[in-house]
């Protein structure tokens, strides 16, 4: 297979008939060429429709049908859609609050702050303390974040700080099964396990001053970053609508069996977007409903001396989606980010964030640091207006099971400050630092792709895991 450097961070790869890019290091791309996650992404590069190239991104690695840290763009007008592209936590994203209060007033309270969120916000595969009616599913699953609001859990100012506005549109409920609605009925507001997480900060860095002031951030402040998606019933979506396309389509020729496609216009295209999108919009409730909860936790240990109106969001942004989208020509293309965000620069975003470009926020591990970034302006658009969404994996969680001691997780995390709780000490291996990518490579590779930027970073206090 061939690698052909295009810039700085940027690579071509080739294998003799197909193409794909690569962002990211010369060390990342060797280590992603030993696994199987690079003939994945040529894979895409055989789908109908596609535009240019597909991309990976710095955090690549194996996934379903698309590899984790995945950028591919279809035609409206002849293009397709994949289930398996967007994979099975549709709008697992990342949502950052700041608690209005700066590091020093967090210091002597971490135990106390870390069991009144965990009481707050049921983690792993606990369920949620209240369960929505029908009513309230077909009104989370069509309208998104305006049922928090109407519902006292998220104000108006969550919703200007949240992609989309939390609402993606054409999303009905009668597209979602019921068995996807009733796995959905019991875990809202839940966080989940794996890699989702409940993270405190603190800045310990910023890089572009301006735009500190206009995303809300502040050195030496505490914020809250978490971690999760639509939980089960995006899950459920993926598998009704993987079933639904093998079926619809049996003699679809594809590269691969998971990456069967529904044509866009078609039936299939059309319910299984809408259905996507009503997945969509319960990760935004879910993740708000927990920014709801957190305020809470966060009034009990600081009583009078907590605010709830500093508690403000800096921006809820999603990953594993497709989404409509116009490219730097104006034409009409989807755009299947997996494991993948987006990174719109100034002029292409929306609200808020249109004359600066919307917060680019990427996790590091519970042991690192984490970055808000922003999108660079690009004569050419290499990714699509898409960045990584972390760090990436290493290896694999098998391995990181069998091979990391937890405790010796938790004693290093120690000697650098940081706490942990988790429901699961598997969970504590399997996520350990030294089974993701080094975030500063990662950081690096955007950079120098032209891709994003950073403005501020980020160190953990305290990290709570499923």
């Amino acid at each position: 297979m061939e690698k052909i450097m295009e810039c700085p961070s940027v690579f071509r790869v080739n294998d003799g008939k197909r193409n794909a890019r690569i962002i990211g290091s010369e060390s990342i791309l060797d280590q992603a060429m030993k696994t199987g996650a690079i003939n994945q992404l040529l894979n895409i590069s055989e789908l109908p429709g596609i535009v240019d190239l597909p991309v990976g991104m710095p955090d690549i690695h194996q996934g379903y049908g698309f590899p984790v840290g995945a950028v591919a763009a279809f035609r409206a007008e002849d293009g397709i859609v994949s289930p398996g592209g967007v994979g099975y936590d549709i709008n697992c994203g990342v949502t950052l609050m700041s608690t209005g209060m700066e590091i020093r007033e967090l210091k002597g309270k971490t135990k106390e702050i870390m069991d009144s969120v965990w009481e707050n916000v049921p983690v792993g595969m606990k369920k949620s303390r209240f369960k929505p009616t029908t009513d309230d599913m077909s009104q989370i699953l069509e309208i998104g974040l305006g049922w928090a609001v109407d519902n006292g859990m998220a104000t108006e100012d969550d919703q200007n700080m949240t992609e989309h506005s939390g609402t993606m549109k054409s999303a009905k409920w009668a597209d979602v099964s019921q068995l996807a609605q009733d796995r959905g009925k019991n875990y809202l507001g839940t966080l989940g396990s794996g890699n989702h997480f409940m993270e405190f900060q603190y800045i310990d860095s910023t890089f572009e001053p301006e735009l500190t002031t206009k995303f809300r951030l502040e050195k030496g402040m505490a914020y809250v970053m978490i971690h999760s998606g639509s939980r089960g019933l995006g899950h459920q979506v993926a598998v009704d609508y993987i079933e639904k396309v093998k079926k619809e389509y049996p003699e679809q020729k594809v590269p691969d069996e998971q990456l069967r496609y529904a044509p866009l216009g078609s039936e299939s295209a059309v319910s299984y977007i809408s259905a996507m999108n009503a997945a969509a919009n319960y990760g935004f409730v879910n993740r708000q409903v927990m920014i709801h909860r957190i305020r809470q936790a966060l009034g009990k240990v600081f009583k009078n001396t907590f605010d709830p109106v500093n508690a403000r969001l800096v921006y809820s942004i999603s990953h594993n989606m497709a989404t409509f989208e116009n490219d730097l020509h104006g034409e009409k293309i989807l755009v299947h980010r997996k494991g993948a965000t987006a990174a719109h620069g100034p002029g292409r975003a929306s609200g808020y964030y249109r004359e600066t470009g919307h917060p680019v926020i990427i996790p590091g591990s519970m042991g690192a640091r984490s970055y808000i970034m922003v999108g660079s302006q690009s004569e050419k658009d290499i990714s699509f207006s898409s960045s990584c969404h972390g760090a990436g994996r290493s290896m694999s969680r098998k391995m990181a099971k069998e091979t990391i001691n937890h405790m010796k997780v938790i004693e290093n995390l120690e000697k650098k400050g940081i706490s942990i709780k988790s429901d699961s000490e598997y969970s504590i291996s399997e996520e350990a630092p030294e089974s993701y990518k080094d975030i500063e490579e990662v950081k690096e590779s955007m950079i120098n792709s032209g891709i994003s930027r950073p403005v501020v970073s980020m160190f953990p206090i305290f990290v709570l895991k499923g």
